[in-house]
């Protein structure tokens, strides 16, 4: 025998599954913000700072490579110290 749903039905499961993922979503973007300004944080930058960076059209992959550069340059820094 098939399932036979109501329309009502269907647009109720639908309704409830793009609500589920959308906060699903909402998570992972609020994550990934916090990783982020983690990363920015250690590395020197401040909020206002990175707003500030992003506001002026610096894309989010430059800022990324900033926040690596500065990393990989404070670890080089590290290891010449301890050497």
């Amino acid at each position: 025998m098939l399932w036979k749903t109501s329309q009502h039905e269907s647009e109720k499961w639908f309704e409830d599954c793009a609500a589920v993922l959308g906060e699903v979503h909402d998570e992972s973007v609020y994550g990934a913000i916090e990783r982020l300004v983690h990363a920015a944080e250690q590395v020197g930058f401040s909020v206002p700072e990175v707003i500030r960076m992003l506001e002026s059209g610096m894309t989010l992959e430059c800022l990324l490579d900033l926040i690596e550069i500065r990393m990989t340059g404070d670890l080089s820094d590290s290891h010449s110290r301890a050497a």
